[in-house]
């Protein structure tokens, strides 16, 4: 796959859209690029992205990928956090059931938790559709109970992800971690 591409120099953003990337592609492109090696915060936040991904795995026992925004996909040269989302398989996060795992993984994403515990990640968790097949789509009954407000949660962040900060109807892409 190919690496992101060039920061709009209005926005130091990629240009607006989604961006498949590898792990270790993000890594290369966001932390390891020449561009960024006199960051003081980018292999940090790599290395608690690293354990903040380690932690929810274990208690997801997958993640299927991630969107990762915000500075830390942008050419500041020091973010302060990572803006991310899991996206995990329907059946997988709906097996999560056990008292315990509930509580663990609103606490990974819990920012202030989070930050607390040595971790600068705003992170979210979302379901992916449980419906597989497009064709079932535009079938009456055919897509899975609870996948119409799943789609629409997934086109929120979509478009929370791809909104600038700066407020003024500017846009920004933002990468796809296929894992």
């Amino acid at each position: 796959m190919p690496p992101l591409p060039p920061f709009d120099p209005d926005t130091l953003c990629p240009p607006p859209g989604r961006y498949p990337m590898t792990w270790d592609e993000v890594e290369n492109s966001l932390v390891r690029a020449e561009t960024f090696q006199a960051s003081i915060t980018r292999s940090g936040l790599w290395t608690e992205l690293q354990s903040h991904r380690a932690q929810v795995e274990c208690l997801f026992g997958s993640v299927r990928r991630l969107w990762l925004a915000g500075s830390f996909v942008s050419g500041k040269l020091d973010p302060s956090d990572v803006d991310l989302a899991y996206l995990v398989d329907a059946h997988v996060f709906q097996a999560v059931t056990e008292v315990d795992d509930i509580a663990d993984l609103a606490n990974l994403s819990d920012r202030e938790w989070c930050v607390k515990h040595g971790m600068r990640i705003d992170a979210y968790l979302l379901s992916l559709p449980a419906t597989v097949d497009f064709r079932d789509l535009g079938l009456v009954g055919a897509m899975a109970p609870g996948d119409s407000e799943i789609f629409q949660m997934l086109g929120l962040y979509d478009e929370i992800w791809q909104r600038c900060r700066m407020g003024d109807g500017r846009r920004r892409g933002y990468a796809e971690v296929l894992l």
